[in-house]
């Protein structure tokens, strides 16, 4: 029993040792800072409005606002339905007036909004049109023009029209319940019920088009979710198979060899970056043409309507040559980011084992991006919260094509600019310790405990 306990002793301290503890801890600190990000979004859409009116203790009593429930509010018609509708609105304190009859104007003007002393984004608005009561009285079905402002294409970019589709829902309802009170029983009963419907706008990069937001963010949704999987992947593999080259050449002592050769050592380094630049090229291009067939089987099935490729090139939108070109540009850019790292590590290690503790830190950085891109717009988070992810080079491929469509282009362009300087910046890191005597002995300092160091070097 003795032994048996030593040997299961023995395998678990090979299991549980800091290289597999570390991993763990690094995935458990990216879940909690997702988690904290989502809930601070979260609680962020929350208003506290100071009403007048005091409670039982004689205090104010503040109203909780969403802000995705705020709606604009235009009319046309200033009649009498039209007021009630308004004073709804403005009892639910979700009423938000443009100054401008215009939508497209308003939409601009709610984009930066003073709502009771909080500058807001109000991405929903409604419009009365003119003779909006006089239809109603005559027993026609009549429309509301409901716009939804679209500045992203993350998750939390669907919540953003939530307000108009309620508010027009809402609107229904109020005008039903008018109706219902002066009605006769041989009425329609299904007008009586539903006498207003929605008509759909979207406004997207300062144009506005009549089609459904909805239907917008589904389709480009469409089209580039697999971009963030397919760049994850891309990168973590180019990656870590430089980085294990290395590590077995140093290893099995080719390296050593390789070195004693006629051949200057920025020959080989040179040879190695390459080579890995290619393999990366090839994966973007084949990446590139498979999304591309992928989008173009996608337009032709059938599932979209007719008007909305148009309605996507208004707002600026086409997946055309120039847009695959510059999402491989950055694609190919984050690849050698992630080579040029992994280069540097497989030159501080001496081993496979080491070599996964090591390489753990380069997955997280990957991972953040990947993972906070998902669920939410990069652009909407505090300055330093931005200016931490957009520190992390990956995180410019991730955003690459919602830049692009949205038309963020100094984003983009200095996205491009950053990562180069970030390569050049790792690879003459990499030159110099290549061309040093710390190519064989880097790994084994580190390896060093810090009193086997102090005792070196006394």
């Amino acid at each position: 029993m003795n032994k048996f306990l030593i040997l299961f002793k023995k395998e678990i301290q090979s299991l549980i040792n800091v290289q597999t503890i570390v991993p763990l801890v690094l995935i458990f600190a990216l879940f909690s800072l997702l988690g904290n990000v989502l809930g601070g979004i979260m609680n962020d859409d929350e208003i506290f409005i100071e009403e007048a009116v005091s409670g039982e203790l004689g205090t104010a009593a503040p109203v909780v606002v969403s802000r995705n429930s705020v709606v604009g509010f235009i009319d046309n018609d200033n009649s009498e339905y039209s007021n009630i509708i308004k004073d709804e609105l403005e009892a639910m304190n979700i009423l938000a007036l443009p100054n401008s009859n215009d939508p497209e104007t308003a939409m601009r003007e709610l984009e930066d909004y003073d709502f009771h002393g909080e500058k807001i984004g109000v991405g929903s608005l409604i419009v009365i049109n003119q003779g909006f009561e006089n239809s109603l009285k005559n027993g026609n079905h009549t429309a509301v023009d409901v716009y939804s402002s679209l500045d992203s294409f993350s998750l939390t970019s669907v919540m953003a029209g939530v307000g108009g589709h309620a508010a027009a829902a809402m609107i229904n309802g109020i005008i039903s319940q008018r109706l219902l009170i002066d009605a006769e029983i041989s009425e329609n009963i299904y007008f009586l019920t539903s006498p207003v419907y929605p008509v759909e706008h979207t406004y997207l990069n300062n144009t506005t088009e009549k089609i459904n937001a909805g239907l917008v963010l589904n389709y480009v949704s469409s089209q580039i979710t697999f971009i963030p999987i397919i760049i994850f992947l891309i990168i973590l593999m180019a990656s870590q198979m430089l980085a294990m080259s290395m590590v077995n050449e140093k290893a099995d002592k080719t390296l050593e060899t390789l070195m004693t050769v006629p051949i200057s050592r920025m020959s080989v380094l040179l040879a190695k970056i390459l080579s890995s630049a290619v393999y990366a090229a090839v994966y973007a291009v084949v990446y590139i043409f498979a999304l591309r067939n992928f989008n173009e089987s996608m337009s032709a099935g059938g599932s979209f309507p007719e008007d909305l490729l148009p309605a996507l090139e208004s707002f600026g939108i086409s997946f055309d040559a120039a847009t695959f070109a510059v999402i491989g540009v950055q694609l190919f850019l984050s690849v050698l980011c992630g080579l040029a790292i992994a280069l540097i590590i497989g030159m501080m290690v001496d081993d496979i084992k080491t070599l996964n503790s090591y390489i753990m830190p380069l997955m997280v950085l990957i991972m953040i991006p990947y993972f906070l891109t998902m669920f939410l717009d990069v652009n909407t988070l505090p300055f330093i919260g931005r200016l931490g992810l957009y520190a992390i080079p990956f995180t410019h491929t991730f955003t690459a094509a919602m830049n692009l469509f949205t038309q963020n282009y100094a984003l983009l362009i200095g996205g491009l600019v950053y990562q180069a300087v970030f390569v050049a910046v790792m690879l003459t890191i990499a030159v110099k310790i290549f061309n040093s005597d710390k190519l064989f002995t880097l790994g084994q300092i580190l390896l060093k405990k810090p009193k086997q160091q102090k005792k070196g070097a006394g």
